[in-house]
């Protein structure tokens, strides 16, 4: 039931303008990452937290990391099922969002509240929505500056879903509870504050109060990835993000993303991104020109 979504250095995995006409039964999953479907046409059922919603044109659902969902979409030829999906890595981008205060309070409550709200009918906001979409999806084909078009696009959808909000709700929202969050999470949020510096699974299992071999063993149950998997991926990530907006060497790079040996760096920027950091900082900067 666990599928996991990999982002291979993207900010956003992004499914566009999907579109069945026969045989969507769908089954229960989760994903390490959180997840945001919305609906364009179609009709059937989805199970969330013990309760049904209905699948129908306006629709949006957030899925939080590792919650169980189900979505049953009843297709025909006359009435396909038609959505956009993405997927978002929350803990890296809830510090994309510090700048934005009262978007990243609430994008951080959809992705760990517990009785949050977590599905929305914007059929009313659909016009401005879909232009949203397209907007975005469009951006994806320029070469550099993907973080930026994600938040950027992720912000503007916040704010549509923030406008559908229920009074009442949003008037305490201060009062949502948090829910207990995974083993796995709780290491990512330690790694995402410690990934520049040398990672030690003993102080981080201290930190976290469980065992070494323990921590191991629940991270690559509850997300399918080594814990070195992961830190390589997230240091990995920042050194795109530090190609990409700064003058910094690329021995510096290196460092500041985690990397302090320079060559054993580049031996992974290289094997992830098939150039050396100083070629894709060079075609970054030439696309960005042109």
């Amino acid at each position: 039931m666990f599928e996991r979504v990999e982002f291979e250095g993207n900010t956003l995995v992004w499914d566009y303008q999907i579109k069945s006409v026969s045989d969507f039964k769908g089954y229960y999953h989760w994903h390490q990452c959180g997840e945001i479907l919305y609906v364009q046409g179609g009709q059937g059922i989805v199970v969330l937290n013990n309760h049904t919603y209905p699948i129908r044109r306006g629709m949006l659902f957030f899925f939080q990391p590792y919650q169980l969902h189900h979505v049953y979409a009843d297709v025909h030829p006359d009435t396909p099922y038609e959505r956009n999906i993405f997927y978002v890595e929350p803990i890296v981008m809830d510090r994309y969002l510090e700048a934005f205060p009262h978007r990243r309070a609430f994008f951080s409550r959809l992705w760990k509240g517990r009785n949050q709200q977590q599905v929305f009918d914007l059929s009313s906001s659909m016009d401005q929505l879909d232009w949203v979409y397209r907007i975005y999806h469009q951006s994806r084909s320029r070469v550099g500056g993907e973080w930026e078009e994600s938040v950027l696009f992720l912000l503007q959808l916040l704010n549509v879903m923030d406008q559908q909000n229920d009074g009442e709700q949003a008037s305490q929202l201060h009062l949502v509870e948090s829910r207990q969050l995974r083993h796995a999470e709780k290491m990512m949020h330690w790694i995402e504050e410690h990934y520049i510096d040398e990672i030690r699974l003993d102080h981080m299992a201290n930190d976290i109060h469980l065992s070494k071999s323990y921590a191991s063993r629940i991270f690559q149950q509850e997300t399918g990835s080594s814990i070195t998997d992961y830190v390589t991926a997230r240091r990995l990530k920042q050194a795109y993000l530090l190609l990409e907006t700064t003058t910094l060497s690329v021995e510096e790079v290196g460092r500041r993303a985690g990397f302090p040996n320079g060559s054993y760096f580049i031996q992974l920027f290289r094997k992830s991104a098939g150039i050396t950091p100083l070629q894709y900082r060079q075609h970054f900067e030439r696309s960005s020109r042109h």
